[in-house]
């Protein structure tokens, strides 16, 4: 079930978390390694819900500002699953022409320099399959997603296909076109174990976390969405109640 602190709580822990990562970043942008970062190909898509219109057309422009050579679609709803939403959008391109493909919900907000820290980020753990951390005042379903304290990133054995997620051109054949789910649960717990099997990383990005502003599931039927998910997951090794999310490397500053 999504969770969300306490307002007062929540947005102290988020200031005091800025405060602590700010000085990290500048040390990021600053580095060789940043400086040294081409410009990559990335594609953005995302299904914009009528709830919240015009939404997508904010986030991208937001996304917008960056070194990196972007290119954006959306489409609506249109009586279709998340998922099967997606593969008509990657249908309308060629994707060996792109470094990474990033999924987008319409109900986050995103910190200064997303695009840029969050790329960063990744390529610097050399990420496969990464999404931004959420901040404190957020909704989340997990708490691995969660942003921990003074660190940049994590490599974990999930990354959670929404609010954003983002696939680097190696995981494409593992991960494209997306199985056609009514609800899409399940998918991001197996990403990485198929990942994991060609050693590949998964991980989480704290330092470029966003706020998610819409409760999770709060719109359809949970019960069908968890037994979905089941029956995709079982046939992988993977059963809720067994599966442990974990963190197995932490990158707390740039060497």
């Amino acid at each position: 079930m999504a969770r969300r602190i306490g307002p007062y709580t929540s947005r102290v822990e988020d200031v005091l978390a800025d405060r602590a990562i700010r000085p990290k970043l500048e040390r990021l942008r600053r580095s060789s390694f940043y400086a040294d970062l081409p410009g990559l190909a990335i594609l953005v898509v995302g299904v914009q819900s009528p709830r919240r219109p015009g939404s997508l057309d904010r986030i991208y422009e937001q996304m917008a500002s960056t070194r990196h050579r972007m290119t954006f679609d959306s489409k609506g709803v249109e009586k279709l699953g998340k998922l099967d939403n997606v593969n008509v959008l990657l249908e309308r391109h060629d994707l060996s022409r792109f470094d990474w493909v990033i999924m987008v919900d319409d109900d986050v907000e995103l910190p200064e320099h997303f695009t840029d820290t969050f790329i960063a980020l990744a390529e610097y753990a050399e990420l496969k399959i990464a999404g931004p951390a959420q901040r404190a005042f957020s909704y989340w379903s997990h708490r691995i997603t969660k942003r921990q304290h003074g660190v940049l990133v994590r490599q974990t054995n999930y990354a959670e296909i929404g609010p954003i997620i983002a696939l680097r051109r190696e995981v494409f054949d593992l991960t494209l076109p997306m199985p056609s789910l009514r609800f899409g649960w399940g998918v991001d717990m197996v990403w990485p174990v198929l990942a994991a099997k060609r050693g590949f990383k998964t991980g989480v990005v704290d330092g470029a976390a966003l706020r998610h502003v819409s409760p999770i599931a709060a719109d359809y039927d949970h019960m069908a969405a968890s037994a979905e998910a089941e029956a995709y997951m079982n046939p992988h090794g993977i059963v809720t109640g067994v599966h442990v999310l974990e963190t197995s490397a932490t990158v707390r500053d740039i060497a």
